[in-house]
């Protein structure tokens, strides 16, 4: 798993793309290689032009002579390395953009899964599965592209205008000036481009929003007649996302214009005063036909970096947003165990580090015992047990066993804890796979002792298939209680020794609830337990009650 630890430091505008998109390891090598295949290909172009200029020179002037064979074999050894060193850095630039893009979507991945949906809970599930999918697509670009680019274009202006600038000084001069004048176009094109790249993300974001959320809710939509109302915002927001994406395809043409037009007055200027000059008898063909043929070669790097330049702010956007995910904060990892067995728990003003989490906790849970939570609705109940899984991070004292519990370690704490949520989830599989979710390799012996435990093996054998019963999207072939059941079976099959019930009675019926407490107790015998209810705890139940500051 990737380890993603925010930095301590003095808080100041955040940068999007240097520190997010720069952070895959190994980038120095390919760039650093990129740029010295970029000098080596600069080099031999500027030393095929100049043989070229005095092949040309020398068959045009007055004295025509051959061209020398050296001369040829020079300017043809030169462009045979302009050939080499573009091709090299282009497969260079492609391995670069791969291993880039797959190391931030396992970095993604890793900080989604160790980040889990309490602390996601704010965040759209739409938004994300965006962020995911674009992440390839939107960053490739930027690595194989503009961040290799940048340093192309810097090496081949400067070559290009050391070169000119010996040969013609004059004509280097130019260059001198009309070169940062073209950057400032680009600049100033740039920051246009920076507002409608974000409004189109946006609107990309907010599109694809609506659309996951029309398919994954389409039943209940069509249960309420409410499918052409919808329809209506899903073509409203098409209509958004078309007018934002052409807004930044009319920007990236205006940026191409320029830095076109900057390209082909410098060049047009440069040609006219070596004419002048030649015409006057003030130059000489041969190093002023070498710098003019040099002149497309200082803005042509520029000029890509220019249209290069939109994949990076198009990768703005994302970065934005991986930027805020490493700013959500975690639940601290350590490197202890907890002692073996059921362990013991201690709060002292405990809750979870989450908005709105106010009420905390203080008291001790035994080794081995059964106790409820209790407290009013929304106080955060149900996120300490998350911050007691290590899911999202707690304010206040907590002990497993005597050991801290950001002192321990959250993978090996995590096979130790078994969380029950209100509403259980279950895939559209068989109850197999359901329940081998916790323990992948349980034999059925072990899968049919899990089921007499909770009460649900009847049910079970009565279904088509038995263990290979699918039970469908939510488990939809269950009731309520018996998806309870079977999400309980679950957690025992894990062997955790730390049981975390959130609520597993809220939407069932008094007489079922009581069976469900007493198949829990039975179940739960030997393992610690906390249950968090908002009912009459279970008989034999200790409560502890969340208190309001």
């Amino acid at each position: 798993m990737v380890s993603i630890t925010p930095r301590m430091t003095r808080p100041r505008p955040p940068d999007p793309l240097q520190r997010p998109l720069n952070t895959p390891p190994g980038l120095g090598r390919p760039l650093a290689l990129g740029a010295a295949l970029s000098l080596l290909g600069a080099l031999g172009t500027a030393l095929a032009f100049v043989l070229a200029a005095r092949i040309i020179a020398g068959v045009l002037t007055p004295t025509a002579r051959l061209p020398d064979i050296g001369e040829v074999l020079g300017a043809a050894l030169g462009l045979g390395v302009r050939a080499l060193t573009g091709a090299a850095r282009e497969a260079l630039s492609a391995r670069l953009a791969a291993h880039a893009t797959a190391w931030q979507r396992a970095r993604l991945t890793a900080r989604l899964l160790a980040l889990g949906p309490v602390a996601l809970a704010g965040r759209r599930a739409a938004d994300l599965v965006t962020l995911s999918s674009d992440l390839g697509p939107r960053l490739a670009p930027y690595y194989a592209r503009f961040l290799p680019g940048r340093a192309h274009a810097v090496i081949c202006a400067l070559v290009a205008l050391g070169v000119t600038a010996w040969l013609d000084p004059a004509t280097g001069t130019l260059l001198l000036v009309t070169g940062p004048l073209t950057v400032v176009f680009l600049y100033l094109v740039g920051l246009a481009t920076h507002a409608a790249t974000q409004a189109q993300w946006t609107r990309h974001t907010r599109l694809a929003g609506r659309l996951l959320t029309l398919t994954r809710h389409l039943p209940t939509l069509h249960a309420f007649g409410a499918v052409p109302t919808y329809r209506d915002v899903l073509v409203r927001s098409a209509g958004a996302h078309r007018e934002a994406t052409l807004r930044v395809l009319r920007v990236a043409f205006l940026s191409g214009f320029v830095m076109e037009f900057a390209a082909t007055l410098a060049t047009a200027l440069v040609a006219v005063w070596i004419g002048v000059r030649l015409f006057g008898g003030e130059a000489t063909l041969a190093p002023t036909l070498a710098a003019l043929m040099l002149v497309p070669e200082f803005f042509g790097p520029l000029r890509q970096l220019g249209a290069d330049r939109h994949a990076a702010l198009d990768a703005e956007p994302l970065a934005r947003d991986l930027a805020a995910l490493d700013a959500v904060p975690g639940a601290p990892e350590g490197t202890r165990d907890a002692p073996p067995g059921a362990p013991e728990l201690t709060f002292h003003g405990a809750r979870a580090d989450l908005p709105g989490v106010t009420a905390t906790l203080t008291g001790t849970v035994a080794s081995g015992e059964h106790v409820a939570l209790r407290g009013p609705s929304g106080v955060g109940k149900s996120a300490l047990l998350h911050a007691l899984g290590k899911y999202v991070a707690h304010t206040g004292q907590v002990t497993v066993g005597g050991v801290a519990l950001d002192d321990l370690n959250a993978d090996r704490w995590a096979r130790r804890v078994a969380l029950v949520p209100q509403a259980p989830r279950l895939l559209a599989a068989s109850v197999r796979d359901n329940l081998r979710l916790a323990a992948p390799d349980a034999d059925d012996d072990s899968l049919w002792t899990a089921l007499r435990e909770v009460g649900l093996d009847g049910v079970i054998a009565a279904l088509p298939g038995t263990l290979d019963a699918l039970l469908g999207e939510g488990g939809t072939r269950l009731s309520g209680g018996e998806t309870a059941r079977l999400a309980l079976a679950r957690a025992l099959l894990s062997g955790a020794d730390l049981l975390l019930l959130d609520e597993v009675t809220a939407h069932l019926d008094g007489d079922t609830a009581r069976d469900l407490h007493v198949l829990i107790g039975r179940a739960a015998r030997g393992r610690t337990a906390l249950l968090v209810t908002h009912r009459d705890p279970p008989p034999g139940w200790r409560t502890l009650t969340l208190e309001a500051p």
